[in-house]
């Protein structure tokens, strides 16, 4: 590391401060020393960590942790860690009482050695028995699930397990392929028995240990000298590896994945410029290296949007010109219909963003934009700090290998509600314009043919509803961000009213689109909790028909029911400053950060014309 970036790193006098100096940091070739240092700075100028992380094993673990923080602070995440004591990650969790327990991390990151579990595995694969290899595997499967029930029963984290490393060498060498249960056939059947426990719960998810290794190299990712003096199982040089991929955890359960990916045309979509060459004269395809690599960068792409990313277009071109390509260049993986935003034409781009961001009822934080020209990739990193902004490589070859590298679309789960979600976004677009076509609001809202299904939360929405409660900003009345481990217990615990609804039309499906969350305990006074909706939903009644079935529900009939609730205001919930008034609830206390609390008295629920919206219950 350079030494006057090393000095400025221990003179930072503010973790945004110090935060711009780890984004200078060249992580190339980073010593683990400097990595300390700067895991230091970050503890010393950070009051308490946003993110909590135990780390339990039975080898030694450290110093995972320092660059799990430096990576995470160069995303703008500042984590904290419990390092848990050697060979205790089942004791630790059994004492109410211990340290990792008070801890109460919001995630455990737990690594088994099978050296240290099964060493007769480990070491004397070959010696074994048939019956003998197989109910090891079976104890291995028990005891991390024993482990599970007691590690979910007693903290609300999220839980991370990595799985077992092929070995590189077989102990009986070539012939291990053709014996009966060799050592090959043991790895892959227990890391898929592992795979199939973890998935059965929703906030436990499996760590690919054995891909990440293989990926790095598997004979440089252990150090046998360093397991002996002390017990550490991985070499250092493949800690920044483990650390990238907790990383991408982090992100998803923080709820930060970016929701649109927006791209460039010429020379990032394809190969020349179409207003110059051509359609015909773009490279894209098969028959030479370079169109074949952009082809499978639009494969690539295509997989993002399959994981329920939106995908957008801003670029300086005639629209003619670019829509031409997408309809005469059938061996585009990329069609029209990919796009739920298009902004092509001869506008600065940041301006364009904007109304992309605008057009999808999203926050220009929620954009990803890949353009192949450095001036206009400065440019919106100038104008639109928050957007997140990449200048790809001069070679399309590495082009989709820069996709693989990005965190930004990483997610613990594809819900069906990501599946559809490019489809809503076009029926959206079709909507506003039929909109447009009948001028009077009122007439258009009955002419949607809107219907709301409400139901109280079965288990397997309970996906749906944490996504919910993390990704929501808007139509947000509190913004409160409920763990996966919360949302359970309040699906569990009669004292709540956990409901989702889901809404369609004429133009199609829209998904479950909104929940709301009532704390029944202070009876007769009831408290709206949470009252969340999609921002794709806003603006046609919907808010309005779930209130009317909460007066409806709780007030009518029930003189001595009333509802409470109460609004906390942020940057993106502006839109929502008034709701409850108008939905004529009472102001009761207004603070000076912005904050109302509201009462709605039963004599004083009136329903609020919402006729156009049929509700199915």
């Amino acid at each position: 590391m350079d030494k006057n970036l090393k000095q400025l790193l221990k003179q930072a006098n503010s973790l945004e401060e110090l935060v711009d100096l780890i984004k200078q940091v060249d992580f190339s070739d980073i010593k683990s020393t400097e990595i300390s240092l700067i895991d230091k700075s970050i503890k010393k100028l950070s009051e308490k960590p946003e993110f909590k992380i135990a780390y339990l094993g039975n080898y030694t673990i450290e110093p995972l942790p320092s660059y799990v923080n430096v990576f995470s602070a160069y995303e703008g995440i500042i984590a904290g860690e419990y390092i848990g004591s050697y060979q205790q990650y089942f004791q630790e969790l059994l004492n109410p009482n211990s340290p990792l327990i008070n801890y109460n991390p919001d995630l455990i990151y737990l690594d088994i050695s099978l050296r240290e579990l099964q060493p007769k595995i480990y070491y004397e694969y070959s010696s074994l028995s048939v019956d003998e290899r197989k109910n090891s595997l079976n104890f291995i499967i028990s005891h991390i699930s024993d482990w599970l029930k007691v590690a979910l029963n007693q903290t609300s984290a999220n839980i991370l397990i990595s799985n077992f490393l092929q070995p590189s060498f077989y102990k009986t060498g070539i012939a291990d392929l053709n014996q009966e249960y060799g050592e090959s056939e043991f790895y892959l059947e227990l890391n898929l028995a592992l795979l199939r426990l973890l998935k059965k719960e929703s906030r436990v998810h499996l760590f690919d240990l054995e891909r990440l290794a293989s990926r790095f190299g598997k004979e440089q990712v252990q150090n046998a000298k360093m397991y002996y003096i002390a017990k550490m199982e991985w070499r250092e040089n493949f800690l920044p590896t483990i650390a990238r991929e907790l990383i991408r955890y982090i992100k998803a359960i923080k709820g930060y994945t970016k929701k649109c990916l927006v791209l460039d045309l010429d020379n990032t979509l394809w190969g020349g410029v179409v207003g110059e060459e051509g359609v015909m004269g773009i490279k894209i395809g098969q028959g030479d290296p370079v169109s074949e690599a952009f082809l499978e960068f639009q494969r690539k792409i295509k997989t993002i949007k399959d994981r329920g990313i939106l995908l957008a277009i801003c670029s300086k071109n005639n629209l003619n010109d670019a829509l031409e390509a997408f309809e005469k260049r059938p061996e585009m993986p990329l069609k029209k219909s990919d796009f739920s935003a298009m902004e092509i034409n001869w506008e600065r781009k940041h301006e364009n963003l904007q109304k992309i961001a605008s057009t999808l009822n999203i926050g220009t934080d929620s954009l990803v934009f890949i353009d192949d020209n450095p001036a206009e990739c400065s440019l919106v990193t100038q104008m639109m700090p928050e957007v997140k902004t990449i200048l790809l490589p001069s070679d399309p070859a590495t082009y989709s290998e820069l996709l693989d590298q990005l965190n930004e679309f990483e997610k613990v789960q594809i819900l069906q509600d990501d599946l559809g979600k490019a489809t809503q976004y076009i029926q959206n677009k079709q909507r506003e314009e039929h909109k447009q076509q009948i001028g009077d609001l009122a007439s258009y809202l009955e002419s949607l043919g809107t219907e709301i299904k409400i139901w109280e939360a079965t288990e397997e929405d309970l996906p749906r509803v944490h996504q919910l409660f993390s990704k929501t900003n808007q139509f947000n009345l509190t913004t409160i961000r409920y763990s996966m481990a919360e949302v359970e217990q309040f699906f569990q615990d009669s004292n709540y009213d956990l409901t989702v609804i889901s809404a369609h039309d004429n133009f199609g499906e829209i998904g479950i689109i909104a929940l709301y969350l009532v704390d029944l305990r202070e009876k007769p006074d009831l408290l709206i909790d949470s009252l969340i909706m999609s921002c794709r939903a806003m603006g046609r009644g919907i808010e309005t028909a779930i209130v009317n079935h909460l007066k409806t529900k709780y007030l009518s009939n029930h003189p001595e029911m009333q509802l409470s609730a109460t609004y906390i205001p942020t940057k993106k919930n502006k839109p929502v400053v008034d709701f409850f008034e108008q939905q004529g609830f009472e102001v009761v206390e207004k603070q000076q950060t912005g904050t109302n609390k509201y009462i709605l008295k039963s004599e004083s629920a009136k329903l609020i014309d919402s006729s156009w919206i049929k509700i199915i219950i």
